[in-house]
């Protein structure tokens, strides 16, 4: 069994997770929510690291560019490939690229994709019994610990980098920029975040305009139908009142 690895005095591991946030299809709406709270958070914390998640970040303003800096810079990650979620496997290749150490995980209804098929990854049953819970978070601690303690160890093979014998990793080029330089970037992500949001908001107002003309003419063809029904039922009133005799003759025959 793997020790809890070696921190130094107010030493924190940060573990990044990488996985759905949002509703996927086939899944419940709360599904990775739950994955997230019940397994991978309890895991990170039994091997002693610090979990970290795109959506507890409070720098809300560059939260993309915020998501790489943690996707590269953390210590190690937590990557969920369960619904084969685009944004995902983009962090997933991120980390990848520049060789950070990472475990992989899937529950038992996804297949693993060929890529990353011959990586170790910790599967967890979709259900999510109590006694499956368990034994997730365990293995999932479990592996963590021991990853983040071979994290040097070249042998160790935890990213296609190594797998396929890569000679170096990507590297992060410093650049010096000015004040100036720096704020113009700056704003540049913000308008492009703005943007974004913007396209977003657009999309979901033209969905609820859609939305509201459909209900707009299912109403009126209920309205329709109905006077539709009350029209035979008042001529069907008269033919049958007619037969027996009990209709009043119109006033001119007064």
């Amino acid at each position: 069994m793997a020790k809890a690895p070696a921190k130094k005095k107010d030493e924190c591991i940060n573990c990044f997770v990488i996985m759905p946030i949002s509703s996927q299809p086939g899944y419940d709406s709360e599904h990775f929510t739950h994955v997230y709270e019940d397994i991978i958070k309890p895991a990170i914390s039994l091997a002693g690291m610090v979990p970290v998640r795109a959506d507890e970040t409070a720098n809300t303003n560059l939260i993309q560019l915020d998501i790489l800096r943690k996707v590269i810079e953390s210590d190690i990650a937590i990557c969920d490939m369960s619904a084969k979620n685009p944004n995902v496997f983009y962090e997933l290749g991120v980390r990848q690229a520049f060789d950070k150490p990472t475990v992989l995980m899937i529950d038992d209804e996804t297949n693993a994709p060929f890529d990353v098929s011959s990586l170790r990854y910790v599967d967890y049953k979709r259900g999510m019994k109590y006694r499956d819970v368990n034994s997730a978070v365990a293995r999932l601690a479990e592996t963590l610990k021991d990853t983040y303690s071979k994290k040097d160890d070249l042998a160790e093979i935890n990213s296609l980098i190594r797998l396929m014998e890569l000679t170096s990793p990507a590297q992060l080029t410093q650049v010096e920029l000015s004040d100036e330089d720096r704020t113009e970037k700056i704003h540049e992500l913000q308008i492009s975040e703005l943007t974004n949001m913007i396209q977003q908001l657009q999309m979901s107002q033209n969905e609820i305009i859609d939305s509201m003309a459909i209900d707009r003419k299912m109403l009126k063809r209920e309205d329709n139908n109905r006077k539709g029904d009350s029209e035979m039922t008042f001529q069907e009133f008269l033919k049958g009142a007619k037969k027996k005799g009990s209709v009043p003759p119109p006033p001119h025959e007064w």
